[in-house]
């Protein structure tokens, strides 16, 4: 996003979303219902309507004592930046805020079983860095939305087997994607350690790395669909 879009007035922001929900791209709209849809005075709306108009976003005419405004293509082009940053995230896909932590520290030796690296070799396409990206969500709604998630979606599973005598069990698999950029995947394994509101994160490359993380920061995983 241009400096110029990302510094923008929010209330401004606001009223130019209004004029384009309205219908204001492609016909004048009066300000007396642009009031009335933000539920704001007409001189809060006044005085917001010469700011855009001073920024190049929106143009008015006076005409019987009634104000009317349009959307520039300024607008527009603002719009579609909006689009543009959102367009990624697929309907019926479900964001959550998630806190990053240490967890019990078993991941590394899990994920480099010979058994684990093939599985996930053939099922994905991918060796995972030897290690799992540890996240919580703190909220019973998002723990509610990863179960419907996990209900929702197939997952892929990568079968247990044994080693030395030791029995490892089956590992289901969803795909995820961090901040809207870097694709994933959550790992279930059916013999687990953590509860619901966890995901455990797995990648070619170590993700703390890669995204510069430590334990407390907050990242966007997007829960997606193959």
């Amino acid at each position: 996003m241009s400096r110029e879009f990302r510094n923008l007035d929010p209330y401004v922001s606001h009223l130019i979303m209004a004029v384009i929900l309205l219908g204001g791209s492609k016909k004048p709209i009066k300000a007396s219902d642009l009031c009335e849809y933000l539920n704001t005075s007409r001189a809060t709306v006044s005085r917001w309507i010469s700011r855009a108009e001073e920024l190049g976003f929106l143009k008015t005419s006076l005409a019987r004592r009634t104000q009317y405004v349009m959307a520039t293509q300024k607008s527009v082009e603002l719009v579609q930046t909006i689009y543009e940053m959102a367009k990624d995230v697929k309907w019926g896909e479900e964001i959550l805020m998630c806190e990053v932590f240490s967890g019990m520290r078993e991941g590394a030796y899990y994920m480099s079983r010979p058994g684990y690296i093939m599985g996930f070799k053939e099922a994905l396409g991918y060796v995972p860095y030897p290690g799992t990206l540890n996240v919580r969500v703190k909220s019973e709604v998002d723990i509610s939305t990863i179960r419907e998630w996990r209900r929702k979606v197939r997952p892929k599973v990568i079968p247990g087997f044994v080693e030395s005598g030791r029995t490892f069990g089956d590992v289901e698999v969803l795909p995820v994607k961090i901040n809207g950029v870097v694709e994933a995947h959550a790992i279930f394994p059916v013999r687990r350690h953590y509860g619901d509101d966890v995901l455990e994160i797995i990648h070619p490359e170590s993700l703390r790395v890669k995204l510069e993380l430590r334990d407390g920061d907050v990242v966007a995983v997007i829960l997606t669909m193959w």
